[in-house]
């Protein structure tokens, strides 16, 4: 294999990780990491006949996307003629090579990742949701032969993560460890064509900025759900692409967006004393008539409905209590002593593992962004701030949970029906509010 599909900084890595048998990378986000490992794990299996490379990441879903990185680059090997990967074959979660190598794929769950023996390389190693749990299981899997190899690659987050761990046993081991740190200033220095000041133009969340592209770990002190708050209570499969199937009850947030036209519909299904979010809908750029529209279907399917009548918020908010009433619409006014009901009600479902959300980044760095401050006089108030707005995810969230902070008593049966000035169909199923 050749190293000229690397930009230079790749090439560095690859180099550095070649060179040791612990390496740990802290890159900016948007500077190929993926790629990189993707391209590794290949090299590797060439080298060695009968090899394994097991290739962790936070979730299933991203374990799925890292093959598929690496079927890309079997596929443009295979198109350069190189005979070696005419017989290899790449599934959703394992690649076969022909010499009897492979590179498997697994979500980060400790009794997922116990057992294999290989090289180890951790994709986004910062969110894992039991990281610690993670590398005590797969530890053992590196010592069983000296030329095995561990790779932990990553955008820095807390520093109470097994990523910020690793890069400080990496600083104080030099002599075994290899470690490198990549903002996007030092990746576009290197031969990344990508603007650094258009990036930092649209991303309004400056602990974000840092984290993220200028690799920097945050404390997590003022912020009210911690990284490891979120990620203990995110779960693949929690969404369905129809809402006919659900069983609970369901309730709905709805944060009118003020910033960039951004509207978000939180729908919830409460299964005994735990939520589930179903459906995140985000409606941008789109016309009162049809945000409404929309909106009046989901509403069709709920037990109960906060919506968020601050601002612009008020005309929708009234026409929908219009035509669902009172009981079943409830228009929250945003006030501060409000946002601190809000705020707290749904930290305490994470706290209590009361909630699973799917394993989704814009979801988790709206719920991340909100602080709770206090000023000089005492006072509290609640504020985020996110690349597409003022962390509408997180209080469309709250909305819904809190929706459902109290029993609401029956008081007719609902037809479901979808709003459509082309098809009238009902589905005529009934359900009680």
């Amino acid at each position: 294999m050749r190293d000229n599909i690397l930009l230079p900084y790749q090439k560095e890595a690859l180099q550095g990780i070649e060179s040791k048998r612990f390496s740990v990378l802290m890159w900016a986000r948007q500077t190929g990491k993926s790629f990189l490992v993707s391209y590794y794990a290949i090299k590797r299996c060439v080298q060695f006949n009968n090899h394994r490379v097991i290739v962790i990441s936070p979730s299933e879903r991203q374990s799925k996307e890292l093959l598929d990185k690496v079927k890309r680059h079997v596929q443009a090997l295979k198109i350069a003629g190189v005979e070696f990967f005419e017989d290899t074959e790449v599934f959703q979660l394992e690649a076969r090579f022909p010499n009897g190598s492979k590179i498997i794929a697994l979500p980060s769950k400790p009794e997922t990742v116990r057992g294999f023996s290989g090289d180890v390389i951790m994709d986004e190693t910062a969110f894992f949701e039991k990281g610690f749990e993670v590398y005590q299981a797969v530890f053992p899997t590196i010592t069983r032969n000296r030329n095995y190899k561990l790779i932990a690659i990553s955008t820095p987050k807390t520093k109470k993560d097994l990523f910020y761990h690793l890069w400080h046993i990496a600083q104080e081991d030099q002599a075994n460890w290899f470690s490198y740190k990549l903002t996007i200033y030092d990746a576009v220095k290197k031969g990344l064509n990508i603007d650094p000041e258009e990036l930092r133009a649209g991303i309004k969340n400056e602990l974000a900025w840092r984290s993220e592209y200028l690799c920097e770990f945050i404390d997590d002190e003022d912020v009210l759900l911690p990284y490891e708050v979120i990620q203990a209570c995110e779960e693949d499969g929690v969404e369905v692409p129809d809402l006919r199937l659900l069983k609970g009850d369901i309730y709905v947030g709805i944060d009118i967006g003020r910033r960039k036209d951004l509207t978000v519909i939180s729908i919830l299904e409460k299964l005994g004393s735990v939520f589930y979010l179903r459906r995140l809908e985000v409606l941008q750029g789109l016309p009162f008539s049809e945000q409404l529209r929309i909106i009046d279907h989901i509403a069709s399917f709920s037990r109960r409905v906060a919506i968020d009548e601050t601002g612009i918020g008020m005309q929708m908010a009234e026409e929908l209590q219009k035509r669902w009433g009172e009981v079943k619409v409830q228009r929250v006014y945003f006030t501060a002593k409000v946002k601190e009901e809000l705020a707290e009600r749904l930290k305490t479902v994470f706290v209590d593992k009361l909630i699973r959300i799917p394993p989704d980044p814009q979801l988790r760095e709206d719920l991340h962004s909100v602080k709770r401050l206090v000023s000089d006089a005492g006072n509290i108030r609640y504020e985020g701030h996110t690349e597409d707005g003022h962390a509408d995810r997180f209080w469309s969230l709250a909305l819904a949970v809190y929706s459902a902070k109290e029993p609401h008593k029956a008081i007719t049966p609902i037809v479901f029906y979808k709003p459509s000035a082309q098809v009238k169909e009902l589905w005529h199923v009934e359900r009680a509010i």
